[in-house]
């Protein structure tokens, strides 16, 4: 068996200067994610760049999805702990994005939710839900200086929006039919998601 001396020359003498270095890059993010403290910082960065080529696009017609009564009914809390239903948004566009303070890819996203949110929030209803304590919440918001509407689940999640990881996001017609829905990291600060909301103002 070759040494670890007898190795390291056999790497030297056939890899080019390319290869090299991108191996030595690789290793070296390999043991940056394997260390607790810049772990989540590199997945949010990968996950930042991979989001600039995903940009969304509605559903063919015959996948829609329509909402139910029940669906509507769902109960969630506000920033200000007010309890409402999702019947308060029906009949406008709404944007309904499931997301967490420890998901790197959710992270990933939020500048270009802001962005976007602070195009449309006159004539879109936007919704991000989480489940973890407000106290966490709000100190990531202030943290990064985020103005979101987010809101708290307050009652068992609806069939129609199950999901099995975050972020997950729905984009619902005024007609209460949902028309997006993308899972993971996406570019929600596109001309795909100016066409959709473009496409449901009313």
């Amino acid at each position: 068996m070759a040494t670890l001396k007898e190795r390291l020359h056999k790497w030297k003498e056939t890899r080019t200067a390319w290869q090299k270095a991108g191996d030595i890059l690789f290793w070296m993010l390999l043991i940056l994610l394997v260390i607790p403290g810049p772990r989540k910082a590199i997945s949010t960065t990968v996950n930042r760049l991979a989001l600039l080529i995903k940009s969304p696009g509605m559903m063919a017609e015959e996948k829609q999805v329509g909402l139910s009564e029940n669906d509507f009914n769902w109960t969630l809390q506000n920033r200000e702990g007010e309890l409402f239903t999702l019947q308060t948004v029906k009949g406008q566009p709404v944007f309904l994005n499931f997301w967490a303070t420890w998901c790197p890819p959710c992270v990933a996203e939020l500048p270009e939710i802001q962005r976007t949110y602070q195009k449309y929030w006159e004539s879109v209803a936007f919704l991000l839900v989480t489940n973890q304590e407000p106290g966490v919440v709000e100190a990531f918001l202030d943290k990064h200086g985020y103005e979101l509407p987010v809101v708290y689940a307050a009652g068992p999640t609806p069939g129609a929006f199950e999901h099995g990881s975050i972020p997950t996001t729905y984009i619902i017609s005024p007609e209460g039919l949902i028309v997006v829905k993308k899972t993971g990291a996406v570019n929600w600060d596109s001309k795909g998601t100016d066409r959709i909301f473009k496409q449901l103002i009313r």
